[in-house]
């Protein structure tokens, strides 16, 4: 497959490489935010569920987005959980009855650690790669996760 105009075509692998880790952490973070929906035991539960259903519906169509970048560069995206959870950088927690306080700040600590990561990211893509188109859509990912960290930080 021939990659799409604008990457560079010796950056295609790296940036495909790259994007893929995110879709990675996107994924992970995608299902625990799906388990807090599913598993929630809290007092105020009405409201969390549907907050944590918007979140999880903006993830899918976030890592929707991310897997149309990946295969831009004529490159192929990993499909199998086993290869998620070797590229990912959060932890894979396993809980049920969570605590409303509790999911929502370990969601809030995975959230910033993505945006740490999609910063460093999107410096690596403008400064190094000279993509700095890959370099804005990351920023627009980090955008993304900023919305739903202050929508999170509502209910503590």
């Amino acid at each position: 497959m021939e990659p799409i105009i604008g990457i560079i075509e010796n950056n295609s692998a790296k940036v495909a490489k790259m994007l893929n880790l995110v879709l990675a952490d996107e994924f992970l973070l995608y299902t625990k935010t799906k388990n807090a929906h599913e598993n929630l035991d809290d007092n105020d539960l009405y409201r969390k569920l549907m907050l944590f259903k918007e979140q999880y519906e903006l993830l899918e169509t976030t890592m929707d987005s991310i897997a149309e970048h990946i295969h831009s560069t004529g490159y192929n995206i990993p499909v199998t959980l086993e290869i998620f959870l070797e590229l990912e950088h959060l932890a894979e927690q396993c809980g049920l009855n969570i605590d409303g306080l509790e999911v929502i700040h370990e969601l809030l600590e995975e959230h910033e650690g993505l945006i740490i990561r999609l910063r460093k990211r999107a410096v690596y893509f403008g400064n190094e790669l000279q993509e700095s188109g890959v370099g804005r859509y990351l920023i627009q990912l980090m955008e993304i996760h900023q919305r739903m960290i202050l929508e999170l930080k509502i209910y503590l």
